[in-house]
């Protein structure tokens, strides 16, 4: 990821790739949720362009029944980054059944896009359209050519939306 983003122009990354993460709930693999992710970053001075790769999770998490509705969990993270720009990866899997059934990541994506179109500061790759089932191993999670896609997918829409 880092190699294609520098591609494009990018300098600093700063990954956090925890399995898991949600914007709220904590698990073993992810103790500290998203939405105190972006507080510690914030806390630590950054202003720039924000890139989110979440909400499968908490997609999965609001259809098991979790008490944060899309709406809350958008919200919060797009409190935390105020004004700076961000690009957001919405989400998709290809399972049919289940929390993580992709008729719930339509959900979110339905919240996702009603929520930031408004915004200037926001762009999202539209990862729901752009994804093919290939590139999935169990339905969730993406092979390394889907990782591949999304990644130079992401730099692209770096460049396009936000290309200072």
């Amino acid at each position: 990821m880092s190699a294609r983003y520098a591609d494009v122009g990018v300098t600093t990354v700063y990954p956090d790739n925890a399995p898991g993460r949600s914007t709220h709930e904590r698990t073993a693999s992810a103790p500290v949720n998203a939405v105190e992710v972006a507080l510690g970053v914030r806390a630590n001075g950054y202003r720039g362009c924000w890139v989110l790769m979440i909400g499968t999770n908490d997609a999965a998490n609001v259809a098991a029944g979790a008490n944060r509705t899309h709406d809350e969990r958008i919200t919060a993270m797009l409190d935390v980054i105020g004004d700076d720009p961000l690009l957001w990866v919405d989400a998709r899997t290809t399972l049919s059944e289940g929390p993580w059934a992709n008729s719930a990541m339509e959900a979110w994506n339905e919240a996702l896009y009603r929520i930031t179109a408004p915004l200037r500061n926001v762009a999202i790759v539209p990862w729901s359209e752009l994804a093919r089932p290939e590139w999935f191993t169990d339905g969730i999670h993406h092979t390394a050519a889907g990782r591949a896609h999304l990644t130079a997918l992401v730099a692209d829409a770096l460049v396009e939306h936000f290309p200072d």
